[in-house]
């Protein structure tokens, strides 16, 4: 029997310790205490049995390598300490050891059962560990694990402190070396790659790279998201620092020699992490190696002044900062669909006021689009100005106009968790992308090596929206603009035959010139109120929001090219337990870092966003309505006045045609409804400006925040919308809202 019991607490199935019924008879000889003390012994060996099938089938097929770690660290350390014990136990019972034999050679079950009763909790916590990482057919992941082990370590119980410190030491060791490989050299890891926080995506960037995305429901809790988002951005350099040393120049092997004599010093800060591993200590040990790798390497790849040359590119052309390039698009669109309406391509314009586009553009018609614009910009550059035609030249091979596809815009990762630019602009179900050819499409900007370290995918889709947006319009206002051109509906000339026909006919034409002039009255009235809003408007947007955003952002950029002194050595003493007198080489003059000039360029794009007011769903939709509408009254008028002109014509030669009159007739049926419509938006949109500004003013929802403390940028915010609402009272363009005025008021 005794024989059986310790083959049973090994994890041997044994018949005498099994629930089977011959095991069950076994028991009904025994005492009640007998029974107890025996099925004790026995719960120890069935859960020294499943603790090690349990680990078993972890350590072979488990995806995390922090799990098999653990397992392992279970079979190797604390199992076989049990089973050290079993044998210790075996063995004072062949020594006929006092402590476990007693008179007549009887060894009491009460002896065996004293010793083992310390590992009855610790057999059933591993047991509860097991199960906590493998349930089913579901496995746990490495973070998951570690985030129990870190609540567990709140124990009561010292000895199951003892164990769940030593285990969380493992599987933390673990998962350190999977981020080690990767900040350390920029590469994912061969084994439990998809338990890694950093997942690469299946398709290519168009780069020649590799997309890689930010799970973080993989990293543990300690891991915050500015920190996740620093351990990604230094794996991606240093897989792009390799790519460009592949090639025979000298700097970038100079960059990769640089990156080499740092792994020692970056391995040192890993190293010295104490365990368990604190949010704040593992937090300033990434802030210090991607400091020290942005200062030494990435720094020379991408300087300050690219930087700010790719601002102001992304200024002129997508934030319309140069006009000539906005009217150049809206001219060269135009004459690409006056060309397909004249060539029969596209189909008449319907009569709704809400529908836009419907046209099938091709890629080629596309391309030539733009292409017409770069012409159009080049014939106005200065000649003798190198370093605008450089400018050009490098906007001219970055920027591209394309029809948007379903999977044109895509988000990228975000790397905090607040809504990103794009997800901000994928939330509303309004766009402006379809105002410019009819069909959607989008300027674009391709930013490749080493642009991609401060430019991602997300935020030029991002700025592709606000193009979209401000062209919208401006196109609009253009428009509506060239309509006062047309002096044949506006003016009446005393004769349409200059003058030689008789007084009858010229008082017949004034006549019906007069009667055709009364309805037109309010349609120019409320033209007129179109365009001083749109001007405003849009004076507004890009005269104060972009202006002043962009002022605060150059600014914050401008002093970077400084030399400024700061003392690394506070920062590294900041780490949990790493001490070291090592400085950086050039510690006195540095810059900010790729990353923290990518989030602050976030910060930066998100802001603006806010103050575009492209985050309101009410305000773009009345505008995009507003928008359409004007699209078909300029269609209306403009074939209201050939209309017109044929009649003229007609009436002078063989008389009016029917037709022509009830052409006339339904056209100015359709320019009163759309002008009515147009006055109808016209107030809803003031209306809601008003309540914009009520809501920033701080009395209603307040502005959109982020989450970006770890930068020094702040971004300019509007204080209201007073300056243009005050333009919009001016020309009379005042909607009072009833609910606000005081009870006494007539």
């Amino acid at each position: 029997m005794l024989h059986e019991l310790l083959l049973g607490l090994s994890g041997h199935p044994s018949p005498l310790l099994s629930s089977a019924e011959g095991s069950q008879q076994l028991l009904s000889l025994l005492s009640p205490s007998e029974e107890a003390l025996l099925t004790s012994v026995a719960r120890l060996g069935n859960l020294h049995l499943e603790i090690k099938k349990g680990t078993s089938t972890i350590t072979k097929s488990h995806p995390s390598i922090a799990c098999r770690a653990v397992a392992q660290a279970i079979t190797s350390a604390h199992l076989t300490s049990f089973q050290e014990e079993i044998l210790r136990v075996e063995q004072g019972i062949l020594q006929e050891d006092a402590s476990f034999v007693g008179a007549y050679d009887i060894v009491p079950l009460s002896s065996i059962s004293i010793e083992f009763s310390g590992w009855r909790s610790k057999l059933e916590w591993l047991k509860k560990l097991v199960q906590q990482m493998q349930t089913s057919n579901t496995y746990a992941s490495g973070a998951q694990v570690i985030d129990w082990l870190h609540k567990e370590l709140q124990t009561g119980f010292p000895d199951i402190g003892l164990l769940a410190t030593n285990l969380l030491q493992v599987a933390e060791a673990a998962w350190l070396r999977q981020i080690s490989a990767w900040v350390l050299y920029g590469t994912l890891p061969t084994l439990g790659a998809e338990d890694f926080l950093i997942q690469r995506k299946t398709s290519f960037s168009g780069l020649g790279t590799w997309k890689y995305d930010l799970k973080h429901d993989l990293a543990p809790a300690y891991v915050t998201g500015a920190t996740a988002s620093s351990i990604l951005f230094i794996g991606r350099s240093l897989k792009y620092v390799r790519q460009v040393s592949h090639s025979r120049d000298l700097v970038a092997s100079g960059l990769l020699m640089g990156q080499a004599s740092l792994v020692s010093m970056h391995l040192k800060y890993l190293s010295l992490l104490e365990h368990p591993i604190s949010s704040t200590s593992f937090t300033k040990t990434i802030a210090a190696i991607r400091s020290s790798l942005s200062r030494n390497v990435l720094q020379r790849l991408l300087p300050i002044s690219e930087v700010l040359r790719a601002v102001n590119m992304l200024h002129d052309y997508f934030l319309l900062e140069r006009g000539e390039f906005a009217v150049a698009l809206i001219a060269a669109a135009d004459k690409c669909l006056s060309n397909r309406q004249k060539h029969g391509i596209t189909e008449p314009m319907a009569r709704e006021a809400h529908r836009l586009g419907g046209m099938m553009i091709k890629d080629a018609e596309v391309a030539a689009v733009l292409a017409q614009t770069w012409t159009a910009i080049a014939a106005l550059q200065d000649i003798d100005d190198d370093i605008a035609a450089e400018d050009l030249e490098m906007a001219r091979g970055l920027v591209c106009l394309s029809i948007k596809k379903n999977s044109a815009m895509q988000t990228s990762v975000s790397f905090t968790t607040a809504l990103g630019p794009l997800e901000i602009l994928e939330n509303l179900k309004t766009t402006f992308d379809n105002v410019l050819l009819g069909t959607p499409s989008y300027l674009t900007l391709i930013a490749g090596p080493p642009l991609h370290l401060f430019l991602n995918t997300s935020e030029a889709d991002a700025y592709s929206s606000i193009h979209s947006y401000l062209l919208a319009i401006r196109r609009a206002h253009l428009h509506l603009t060239e309509l006062w051109k047309l002096n044949t509906l506006r003016k009446t000339s005393t004769s349409y035959n200059g003058g030689f026909e008789s007084n009858g006919h010229s008082k017949q034409y004034r006549d019906r010139s007069n009667q055709r002039n009364r309805p037109h009255r309010s349609i120019w009235a409320m033209v007129g109120s179109v365009i001083f809003f749109l001007a405003e408007l849009g004076e507004y947007l890009q005269g104060e929001v972009v202006k002043s955003s962009r002022d605060v952002f150059t600014k914050w950029l401008k002093p970077l090219q400084t030399t400024i002194s700061v003392d690394y050595r506070g920062l590294i003493e900041g780490c949990n337990s790493i001490r070291t007198s090592t400085g950086f080489p050039g510690a006195a003059a540095i810059t900010h870092d790729p990353e923290s000039l990518t989030l602050a360029h976030r910060c930066y794009l998100t802001s603006l966003i806010h103050s575009l007011l492209l985050d309101d769903p009410a305000y773009t939709k009345s505008l995009k309505t507003l928008i359409t509408r004007v699209e078909y009254i300029t269609t209306l008028i403009g074939r209201l006045s050939i209309v017109q002109l044929n009649m003229n014509i007609d009436d002078r030669d063989a008389g009016v045609s029917a037709n022509i009159v009830t052409e006339e007739e339904e056209l100015m049926d359709d320019l009163a409804e759309v002008g009515t419509g147009a006055e109808a938006d016209l107030k809803s949109l003031v209306k809601r400006l008003r309540d914009i500004d009520f809501e920033r003013l701080g009395l209603g929802t307040e502005p959109l925040e982020h989450d970006f403390q770890s930068i020094s940028f702040v971004p300019w915010k509007a204080e209201g919308l007073y300056r243009l609402l005050m333009k919009l009272d001016f020309a009379g363009l005042r909607v009072v809202d009833e609910d606000c005025l005081p009870d006494d008021t007539p």
